[in-house]
């Protein structure tokens, strides 16, 4: 059957290459048989040669073809240089393995790790294009891989790359590519030899081969010996029937699946254990047995359509030699039991369908599977579990009873079952109990976690396994293991309802999935269990203490899943798949490109949100504090130990996005902030680097050392030199750097005890200064950049603080950052003052340095300012009082210092800098000082320089250059730049600077002058001159004179003024209008009622300039204001009652004011005039005082207030005469009685009135001596709202006497009668006087003859 290749070498040919030299070759048949040789196969990448040629179909003829390459899509014969081999002597025994196996890690949590080994022959690695398929083989420690051409076997386990591989190739392979690929098995090593056989089944020619060893094969080749009873054909196979599976059921032999439903029995050695190949076909169970083309038929349309294609057969482990029992399933559900012996005997023990008993508690057990079809029931695969348990595993196991039995007679079984339907498949594990009368289903298992449909083009079919001590199953489909726990739950009620409905309870179960690139998927798998204590140990066997599954990845090699230990699963706290798990795997394996493992996009974390935001901030700061075991705690270089954990960081977000998790603002803020923490501190440390070596050897002990050995031991992690932990600096940047905002806010402090202590001299603190500005300013930028370069990565936006409740305090702008930046920036401007320019009196210091230190001051003040606004922001919005206050108090800083340091930067010529920073944080106010101060430094430099002079010229260029940008600042800032640069300049160069401004293009000028009323004396001015606005020039002068000018005479100018202006645009806008016109428009209306304020004002001015000309005389003789207010007051203050000093007082306010030219308020004028004590002569002067007193109340006061003026006005008008006297008539004519009325001052105020109102009918101002009563004798005017309570109780006092003498007039000396009596007097003699004068003027021009006589 199988011709040796070439030149009949043999049944296969063994390639290895060696050093030795090749022996002759013989042809001699009778040369005795050599003992079997091991041989070593290192094949190199180019042994073998494959170059691309077409897609093209070819029948294989093995004797002429020496090797073969198959291409993915077609059979590629290529022939290639052979490698002689030669023979050399057996190896011993090999010692136990070492301990290291020499594997990668590919992922690994608290249940289980996953690795991938090293040894792959060359050829599968150098050609992972081939279809293949393959097998492991944990007790021999061999892997088989099958291709069309060839066959592989190696010791898996080898700790080698390139192991010792057996390579045969096939003399009758395949004649398609897309036949069915060749079947194999190891075989238990024989007698004669310590390594396994090698039983090859071509599945569609049903030829058979067996190599009793594979390393004697190799000799034998070599050797060019004849084969005896090694090969064969499968006899009565039908017409397109193939092998689609080979069972290992040694000792009882193999057993062999049709893709007709039969099964047969192989066997390879004879009774007496020799070679030779015996096959016999199972009678009935899951097939008819019939043979012929008929048979055939009837076969095909019945017994497969009807019970399904097999879906698997496995053989049970037996204690009985040469005995073995075997289950068969059909993908419908029909399950056959035969026992089989050494050579072929049989005996069906059950022949069962459980289709529906199988459906209907898989759909009990997982209700989701009730809307799949019946129909799309499978059964992919089963397997036996393990018996001979410890009592532990027994009882921890949710499987039946079944598990404690020990019968032959007894199968225990698991299935493997899938439901599909809507695009996707669930699968259950399903536990069945085969005995001789019937099958029970028991336990169901639904795996949750997996949902993929099979691939119709997978290599290898979906795999169960159950290694012992059975308390975890591997299901392995073709880019994917599942992981399930079988063991029950801690105790629960709910765990205890779930067993009694014969469902499993969540417990663990995870997913690996391997990458779905190129050709990489599983085409063989095994488990590896712990040896049994008979069981031998050989020497390229796996030693396991716990379950074990191996599979073969196409294209990667051997991938080993171990579980981490067994006896968790039985334990109170069993493994459990977390949030944090899933991520430690994405993150610390995942990062790797060459990882065949994938860890997103397949599916969904089966978790919340909010667990695998907790998860990802807790991994985060394990990443960062080096808290993890995936993290090295020693590196030996910290920069690469630091740069793999901000990859990780990195690693770690990127995972979060890939699978749309949902997070919350403060998970992704603290995500952020310890990502910028660990970039951060990986430059911290590279400029760490860089201070050492600018150091001298003696002197090696920089900021970044000294801050790690400093920091309180409350505030970082403590080294423990007992255990060897001697670097603080090291351990510091492992440990601690979630708390980086603490280090860098140390490096003042650092400055702070060296400096006080005296611990270093002017040039270490020099030093020190340089280093911990380098490290305040750029950690903080390199935090600023890191979130500018990957705010998308975190979805927030970089130009806003993150607050809000738990949103943690920004750890860059922290009160512990903030408060030491402050000083360090303020102790930056204070050794720059001392130590920039040399001076005798200061040792000198490296330049070098300070210039660094001067040109990094900008920068760290602009750090300095960006903590207080975050920081403020962020405690407006925290819950904690106290925050708030400190966040008010950093406001008001920033405030305050975004003036004053950004100003002092210009003390070292950093001008532009000063600019650039106060632009940034809009701090107009400095802004605008800096552009004047720079201005008016250059011209005075230009005035010092020789006039005319090129550099005079250079610099008031520039002084023009730089007004010039101060105007476009105008035009870009608008009015908030523009007032603050007048104000400056205005306080500089004074008003004469501020008009005559030649950039302002837009009046920024004047709406200056406007906005400062103490500036409206220039602003109308302005008005007039540049914007030719009379109105506004108007409103302004009339605005000045009558709310803020103080002073009377400025007052009168103002209000003057300010009358002509509306004049003459009143004319100006009648002038427009037409003399046709009729009405008056809304402008001249308002232009008259503010003309009549003014004439108010004015005639208010009047009254106080005459008052003051009435006592100018009694100060002609003093010497200066003091004695003028004392002389006034002595010829003026008479009338005041000695009892009531407060009206006293309140008249020596009154003329202080009148003396100094004061405009007085209304009331203080009234004050004046009723309570000083004026001459008689003074009404031919300014007229009666009390009369002026009313006049006062009516321009200037309206409403209550003007009422209450006037009922005080003659309250103190009526006090001032004896009106008891006045009504004492006895003995008194008429002409007498009218001389005492004529007498008082009511009749003069009466008088003055009266003629008044010849002029002016609504002037009508009179109050009854009754109603003049309780006038503020209870309730002050608004000027004294404010006074003492004391005084205001005297003042009351004093208004209360005046009410009570008042009312003793009014009541004893009937004063309302004489109120009006004096009134009609007034009146009478009034009208007398101007009769009187009217016919004066009429005589007089009568005698002129001007007119005729009215006679």
């Amino acid at each position: 059957m199988f011709s040796p290749a070439l030149q009949d070498a043999g049944p296969a040919k063994g390639t290895r290459s060696s050093r030795r030299r090749q022996r002759p070759l013989s042809n001699d048949s009778s040369m005795q048989q050599p003992k079997a040789k091991r041989q070593r196969v290192p094949l190199a990448e180019t042994t073998f040669v494959n170059p691309e040629a077409p897609p093209e179909m070819y029948e294989v003829k093995a004797d002429k073809i020496d090797v073969l390459s198959l291409k993915r899509d077609g059979l590629e014969l290529v022939a290639a240089p052979r490698k002689e081999l030669s023979v050399r002597s057996k190896k011993p025994k090999p010692e136990r393995a070492s301990k290291g196996d020499g594997s990668i890690v590919l992922t690994q949590n608290n249940a289980y790790s996953v690795s991938k080994l090293p040894a792959l022959p060359d050829r599968l690695r150098a050609d992972p294009q081939n279809r293949q398929h393959g097998a492991v083989y944990s007790s021999t420690g061999y892997a088989l891989e099958l291709t069309h051409t060839h066959a592989f076997v190696w010791p898996y386990t080898s700790v080698a790359s390139s192991p010792e591989t057996f390579t045969f190739t096939l003399p009758y392979p395949s004649k398609h590519a897309s036949d069915p690929l060749p079947l194999g098995s190891l075989v238990s090593p024989s007698a004669s030899s310590e390594d396994p056989g090698l039983v090859i089944v071509m599945p569609v020619s049903g030829r058979v081969a067996y190599w009793e060893s594979i390393s004697s094969a190799a000799t034998l080749d070599f050797l060019r010996q004849q084969r005896s009873g090694v090969e064969d054909t499968i006899p009565g196979m039908f017409s397109g029937e193939s092998v689609t599976q080979i069972v290992n059921a040694e000792s009882a032999g193999f057993i062999l699946v049709f893709s007709s439903g039969r099964l047969a029995s192989l066997s390879v050695r004879d009774t007496h254990g020799r070679p030779g190949i015996s096959i016999q076909f199972l009678r009935n169970g899951l097939s008819n047995g019939s043979s012929g083309f008929f048979g055939s038929l009837r076969h095909a349309l019945g017994s497969s359509a009807t019970r399904g294609n097999v879906a698997a057969a496995r053989a049970s482990q037996s204690s009985k030699v040469g005995e073995r029992v075997v289950v068969a399933a059909t993908t419908k559900g029909r399950l056959s039991c035969w026992k089989v012996h050494r050579g072929g005997r049989h005996d069906l023990l059950t022949d069962a369908d459980v289709r529906d008993e199988i459906i209907r508690t898989v759909q009990q057990a997982d209700p989701e599977t009730a809307t799949s079809p019946h129909d799309s029931m499978e059964v992919l695969d089963l397997t036996f579990v393990p018996r001979g348990l410890e009592r532990k595993y027994v009882e921890s196991s949710r499987l039946s009873q079944a598990l404690s039995h020990e019968q032959d007679e007894l199968q225990h079984l698991l299935l493997l079952v899938s439901f599909t339907g809507n695009r996707q498949t669930r699968y259950s594990i399903v536990e069945a109990v085969i005995s001789s009368k019937d099958v029970e289903i028991g336990m169901v298992r639904p795996l949750t976690s997996y949902t993929t449909p099979v691939r119709s083009s997978a290599p290898t079919k979906p795999r169960l396994f159950l290694p012992r001590p059975g308390l975890v199953a591997f299901v392995v489909f073709d880019r994917a293991v599942v992981i399930a726990s079988m063991a029950a739950p801690p105790d629960s009620p709910e765990s205890q309802l779930q067993e009694d409905s014969h469902i499993i309870p969540p417990t663990f179960e995870d997913v690996i999935d391997f990458r779905d690139e190129g050709t990489a998927q599983i085409v063989g798998s095994s488990t590896e269990e712990v040896p049994g204590q008979l069981e031998e140990i050989r020497a390229h066997r796996h030693r396991t203490k716990n379950p074990t599954a191996v599979l073969l990845l196409q294209g990667v090699g051997t991938i080993r899943i171990s579980v981490a230990d067994i006896d968790r699963f039985a334990g109170d706290k069993p493994p459990e798949v977390t949030a944090k798990s899933k991520l430690e795997q994405a993150v610390f394996f995942g990062i790797k490109n060459d990882n065949p493992l994938v860890f997103q996009g397949r599916r969904d974390l089966p978790f919340t949100p909010k667990e695998i935001g907790n998860a990802a901030i807790e991994l985060s700061h394990e990443i960062v504090s080096s808290k993890t075991p995936f993290i090295i705690n020693l590196p030996a270089s910290l920069e690469n130990n630091m740069t793999t954990r901000v990859g990780y960081l990195d690693r770690l977000i990127g995972f979060l996005n890939d699978i749309n998790a949902d997070l919350d603002t403060r998970t992704r803020w603290v995500l952020l902030y310890n990502a910028e923490k660990m970039a951060v501190a990986t430059w911290i440390w590279q400029k760490h680097e860089e201070f050492l070596a600018e150091r001298d050897d003696d002197d090696k002990k920089t900021l970044v050392s000294e801050t790690a050995v400093y920091i309180n031991e409350q505030q970082k992690t403590e080294p423990n030199p007992a255990i060897g932990e001697v670097d603080p600096v090291r351990h510091w940047f492992i440990n601690d750097v979630w708390r980086l905002d603490i280090f860098v806010a140390w490096a003042y402090q650092i400055i702070k005890y060296n400096w006080t202590e005296h611990l270093t001299d002017e040039e270490g603190i020099n030093r020190l200064v340089y280093e911990a500005v380098t490290i305040n300013n750029g950690a903080l930028r390199e935090a600023y950049e890191y979130r500018q370069n990957n705010w998308q990565l975190y979805n927030i936006d970089p130009n806003k603080v993150a607050v809000g409740p738990g949103i943690p305090e920004p750890w860059s702008s922290s009160h512990f950052i903030t408060n030491n930046l402050k000083r360090l920036v303020e102790f930056g401007f204070q050794w720059l003052d001392t130590y920039y320019v040399p001076t005798p009196d200061n040792p000198p210091v490296n330049a070098r340095l300070l210039e660094e230190v001067r040109q990094m001051l900008p920068s760290l003040t602009n750090r300095y300012f960006t903590a207080l606004g975050e920081y403020s922001a962020w405690a407006s919005h925290s819950e904690d009082a106290q925050i708030q206050e400190l966040g008010k108090k950093y406001r008001q800083a920033y405030e305050v210092d975004t003036y004053a340091k950004i100003l002092k930067l210009k003390d070292f010529a950093l001008w532009e800098e000063a600019i650039g920073l106060a632009k940034e944080h809009e701090a107009f106010e400095a802004l605008a000082e800096i552009f004047v101060q720079q201005i008016l430094t250059l011209e005075q430099s230009a005035q010092l320089l020789p006039a005319g002079g090129k550099k005079a010229e250079e610099e008031l260029a520039l002084a023009d250059e730089k007004k010039r940008q101060m105007g476009q600042l105008f035009e870009q800032y608008g009015d908030k730049f523009a007032n603050h640069a007048y104000e400056v300049l205005l306080g500089n160069s004074g008003i004469q600077a501020v008009l005559e401004f030649p950039y302002d293009k837009k009046a920024y000028a004047t709406r200056f002058l406007r906005t400062k009323p103490e500036l409206a004396k220039i602003s109308w001015i302005n008005d007039v001159e540049r914007e030719d606005d009379i109105d506004r020039a108007a409103e302004t002068l009339m605005d000045l004179g009558l709310t803020k000018e103080q002073q009377v005479w400025n007052k009168k100018i103002e209000l003057s003024l300010g009358k002509l202006a509306l004049l003459v645009e009143e004319a100006d806008t009648s002038a427009g209008r037409g003399s046709e016109a009729n009405g008056i428009t809304d402008s001249e209306a308002r232009n008259m009622a503010n003309v009549e304020k003014i004439d108010h004002e004015l005639a208010l001015i009047k009254i106080q300039d005459d008052l003051y000309s009435l006592i100018l005389p009694s100060i002609e003789d003093a010497l200066d204001s003091a004695a003028e207010l004392e002389m006034v007051l002595k010829e003026h203050g008479g009338l005041v009652p000695k009892k009531h000093k407060v009206l006293f007082q309140i008249l020596e306010d009154g003329f202080g004011r009148l003396l100094k030219h004061e405009a007085l308020q209304p009331l203080v004028l009234i004050d004046l005039l009723t309570l000083a004590d004026l001459p008689p002569s003074h009404s031919s002067h300014i007229r009666h005082q009390f009369y002026q007193a009313l006049k006062v109340a009516r321009y200037g006061l309206k409403g209550e207030d003007r009422a209450n003026a006037e009922r005080l006005i003659w309250r103190r008008c009526l006090l001032r005469d004896d009106w008891k006297a006045v009504n004492e008539t006895n003995n008194k004519n008429d002409t007498d009685q009218l001389d005492v009325i004529g007498e008082t001052a009511t009749y003069h105020t009466m008088f003055a009135i009266v003629d008044e109102q010849h002029s002016d009918k609504s002037f009508q101002p009179y109050v009854r001596p009754s109603d003049a009563l309780g006038v503020f004798s209870t309730v002050l005017d608004r000027r004294f709202e404010y006074m003492d309570e004391g005084a205001r109780a005297k003042l009351l006092e004093a208004m209360r006497a005046e009410d009570a003498k008042l009312r003793t007039f009014v009541e004893k000396a009937q004063l309302d009668a004489w109120y009006r009596t004096t009134k009609e007097v007034a009146e009478k003699t009034v009208a007398n006087e101007y009769r009187r004068a009217t016919l004066d003027k009429m005589a007089s021009i009568h005698g002129n003859g001007s007119v005729v006589s009215l006679e």
